[in-house]
Order: structure tokens, then sequence, then C-alpha cells
């Protein structure tokens, strides 16, 4: 504003004197992991402040781990004036997104299987069931996971399971082996029974009276034997 300074030999001067009727105020600022807030966004009542006022850092404050960031905010007016204030960034948790879990019959699966971006999660969070999915029955069941994070905040996640049904094929392969191995058996078993079978049922050659003819030529010719050896000791005599 203008000014009318009276002086001591009555000259009037006019002089511009900018006067600063409000001063900066901070505030809080809440942002996602590593997004770096405009510095304008830490002073509450900027509106009240001179037109053309601009607001730096003094240090680009590290927002790549959630918790509290201090940080100092850099207000520097149209005539060259700063002020410094003092704000907090507050990084948030991110925030967990569910997925779909799959598991079988008495199968309780494992929380963190859960959430989709756990890999954006800080380290040290932890995932423990809040309501545990039931399990023992085949179909869609639904569970909440609860998200710890390392300041002690936390999070519910409602999330899917499906308990699918336990496939047969291993047992499908056993029954078929053993099916073959109880066919063969019965074939072996087949096999030696025709062998004894047929052992038992060889027919009979011949008869009694090929039996009597065969043993009355073997007497005839030992007759005749002995019959050659007598003649032949009288001719000697």
């Amino acid at each position: 504003m203008d000014a009318v300074v009276v002086t001591p030999d009555s000259a009037n001067m006019v002089v511009t004197i900018t006067y600063q009727a409000n001063k900066p105020e901070g505030q809080n600022i809440a942002v996602k992991k590593d997004t770096v807030p405009d510095p304008a966004d830490g002073i509450k009542n900027k509106d009240d402040l001179p037109d053309g006022t601009k607001y730096t850092w003094e240090k680009t404050p590290d927002v790549s781990k959630p918790g509290d960031v201090p940080a100092i905010v850099v207000v520097t007016y149209p005539d060259g004036s700063k002020d410094k204030v003092d704000v907090h960034i507050v990084v948030d948790n991110p925030t967990p997104e569910p997925q779909d879990v799959h598991t079988t019959p008495g199968v309780v699966p494992d929380p963190s299987t859960a959430i989709k971006n756990k890999d954006e999660m800080p380290d040290g969070t932890k995932y423990t069931w809040k309501e545990v999915p039931d399990v023992n029955s085949v179909g869609e069941k639904t569970g909440i996971v609860t998200v710890t994070f390392p300041d002690g905040t936390s999070v519910d996640v409602k999330v899917n399971v499906f308990v699918d049904p336990v496939k047969e094929n291993n047992n499908t392969i056993a029954d078929s082996n053993n099916t073959n191995s109880s066919d063969k058996n019965t074939a072996n078993a087949a096999t030696v029974n025709g062998k004894s079978e047929n052992k038992k049922t060889l027919p009979q050659t011949g008869s009694k009276s090929d039996a009597a003819a065969i043993v009355g030529l073997a007497v005839a010719i030992a007759g005749s034997l002995l019959g050659l050896g007598v003649n032949r000791k009288k001719r000697q005599k």
C-alpha cells in the first residue's frame, strides 16, 4: 500500500510499504509412498499470502518409506523476503489388494497368498486370518485377512477362497495296475492247471493183449537161445 510521509521541511513524500498481514501456517500432507508432494500443499493459509508468493522445499523429503517425515517449506514473497515453515508429511501405507486363493479340503491357505500386491508392502508387514475360511467342504468360501504394518496400523481385507476337490488320478492308476496283475495271475493259474490236467489225461497206448504178445515173444527168444547152447555142448563132447 502507499503511505504519505511528512518530512520536517513540510515536503510530502509518497512511500510504498509492503505489509505482510498474515504469516504462513504449516499443515500435514498425506501422500502415497514414493510420491513427493507439492510444497504449497504444506501451507494452510496460502490464499492469504500475496500473489506471486513461491513455495519450495528446503530439502526434498524422503518419502520412500511409510511414516511421518518432517520437512521445511521455504515461502518466498514477491519482495524477495522469505519465511521457513515446518510441516509433516505422512507417507501412507499402500492399500492391500485381495486375490482369489485355491486350496484343498482341510488345508487352510497362508493368508499372505490372498494379498495380490504384498511385494509393495513395507518390510515387516504381517498377515493373519481374522476370519478363517471354512475349508472342510468343497466350494467357494470367504475369509478376512488382517494386514498389520510396521507402524502398528492395520487393514482388514475380505478375500475369496476356493476349496477344490482332490483328483483321484493316482488311485485310478493303482486300480488299473491291480486289475492287470489279477488278470495275469488268473491266466497263469489257468495255464498251470491246463498242463496239469493234460498230464493226467494223457491217452493210454496199447492193450492187455499187446502186452501178452510181447511177453510170449520174449519167452520164445529165450528158449531158442537156451536150445542153441545145449546143442553146442553135445557137439563138443
